[in-house]
């Protein structure tokens, strides 16, 4: 198998690229959510109808609340914004193709410390630790469709909750220039 060295000095085969360039490919897809949509994205109203279960979006929250813990006490809790709200509308602006495969992502997920890990519980019934390990597992994998996984599930979580206004002092972000925030 060919190998092609990249900026980073780290190997990058023909197969390991056209994955990288297939799951860009569907980040493109959801970066082209309409104009309505991302100004939605700040609201804290629920979406009409839900491609979630109940189960999966208590998963999805816990999977969010572990991802963007930066161990900050100032950071607004995940369950005190909107940030599952606002992923689930943007999923409801994108193709259904797009979105389809996330409840089996994330029942897998759930899942992946007795698949992948040999652990006798679910991620939703770790701790926090347990949880940030069955994460980091995700992320490291050697398998591509596990850090395709992570990756998809890491975006969703920052653009639903760095998308809330509680959260932009987080980023020293202070709100937007045009429509009414006060920048100082």
């Amino acid at each position: 198998m060919r190998e092609t060295r990249v900026g980073t000095g780290l190997a990058l085969s023909r197969r390991v690229f056209l994955q990288r360039a297939a799951f860009t490919a569907s980040l493109l897809t959801m970066a082209r959510v309409p104009a309505a949509a991302r100004d939605a994205l700040g609201a804290t109203a629920a979406p009409a109808a839900s491609a979630l279960s109940a189960a999966e979006r208590e998963l999805l929250t816990q999977v969010v609340e572990r991802l963007v813990d930066a161990g900050d006490p100032a950071a607004p809790a995940v369950r005190a914004t909107g940030a599952i709200a606002a992923i689930e509308r943007l999923l409801a602006q994108v193709d259904a193709s797009v979105r389809a495969d996330l409840p089996l992502a994330l029942r897998l997920f759930d899942w992946g410390p007795m698949l992948f890990d040999l652990r006798w519980a679910r991620f939703t019934e770790l701790d926090d630790g347990g949880k940030d390990r069955a994460i980091r597992g995700w992320m490291q994998s050697r398998f591509a469709f596990r850090r395709l996984v992570f990756d998809a599930l890491r975006n969703l979580a920052f653009v639903g909750y760095y998308s809330q206004d509680a959260t932009w002092p987080l980023l020293g972000y202070k709100g937007p220039l045009v429509g009414g925030g006060n920048v100082s």
